[in-house]
């Protein structure tokens, strides 16, 4: 008869098996406990959710009897429709549109005078009816009312710009003579600070209505010909001073050319013929002389 398998294992084989058994019982409990664990775990996270979103609900509640709106952020879905026929692509990584001059100066209009009305506000009294000083237009140009105190409407700006154009600092110190004291002062040159068009990093630009300055002008000189005349007189001045400066750099050229180094010699090239030395009197040593060109040189007789 043969030996049953319990009996062919030795005491070893035995406490292997037992220990691997145990081993094996842990680890189920182990995968039973974690199992049951993360559960657990999840049944929390979605009852917190819920009483989060029941939260949010009641707080929806509460704000819409009190008439208070949410702050969540809406996304904008307005369709804008672009014709694809008048667009060419800038081969810059952007496509623009294209619009005729007459629209680009609508917009260019419409943004100027979104800009001074903005700029003017605070400023000029809106309650008044201003009114234009030549044609008594209500369409007056805010940004006059503002800068310079003047009421003129757009079309008698454009139509009298002896009176309305604007200047510049430099064509006012140029054309009429003015100090830089005397254009920086507000009271009596009301100027109009902008930004620079040809920079932004330089420095602002004055503009001047040009009625207000002829009429500081000829305040200050008189007359339009003491004014003229002031001018002439300036640029003969000047006139002076650069033909003055010029002679001055010709005769230091001049200075400079005239030397002895440019002057033809008057003997010409030679040999010298050395004579015997001779004994001279200043000196009390001896000397030899050429007898060509009355060079001398200096010997020593031992």
């Amino acid at each position: 008869m043969s030996s049953s398998p319990a009996k062919s294992l030795s005491k070893n084989d035995l406490i292997r098996i037992e220990q691997n058994r145990l081993k094996a019982e842990a680890k189920l409990r182990e995968r039973e406990e974690n199992f049951m664990r993360q559960q657990n775990e999840r049944e929390k996270a979605k009852a917190r959710a819920e009483g989060k979103e029941q939260d949010g609900k009641d707080a929806e509640k509460s704000d819409e009897k009190s008439g208070k709106g949410t702050n969540k952020r809406t996304i904008d879905l307005t369709y804008c429709e672009y014709n694809l026929s008048t667009m060419q692509d800038s081969r810059g990584g952007f496509i623009y549109e294209e619009f005729d001059e007459e629209e680009l100066k609508r917009r260019k209009v419409e943004e100027e005078k979104k800009k001074n009305a903005e700029s003017v506000e605070g400023v000029v009294d809106f309650t008044k009816q201003y009114k234009c000083r030549e044609c008594s237009a209500l369409d007056v140009d805010l940004s006059y009312i503002k800068h310079y105190d003047v009421c003129v409407c757009r079309a008698c700006k454009d139509l009298y710009p002896d009176k309305y154009s604007l200047l510049t600092k430099t064509e006012c110190r140029e054309d009429y003579l003015l100090t830089e004291s005397e254009l920086r002062d507000q009271e009596r040159l009301p100027h109009w600070i902008k930004a620079n068009p040809h920079k932004s990093t330089w420095s602002n630009m004055l503009l001047y209505m040009r009625e207000q300055v002829e009429a500081f002008a000829w305040e200050k000189w008189g007359s339009p010909e003491a004014l003229d005349r002031e001018f002439e007189r300036r640029e003969a001045e000047k006139a002076q001073k650069k033909d003055k400066k010029f002679r001055a750099k010709l005769l230091e050229l001049k200075k400079k050319t005239r030397t002895s180094t440019w002057q033809r010699p008057t003997v010409e090239a030679h040999e010298h013929d050395w004579g015997d030395p001779v004994l001279d009197e200043d000196t009390g040593g001896h000397v030899q002389l050429c007898s060509i060109c009355a060079s001398s040189i200096a010997v020593e007789i031992l």
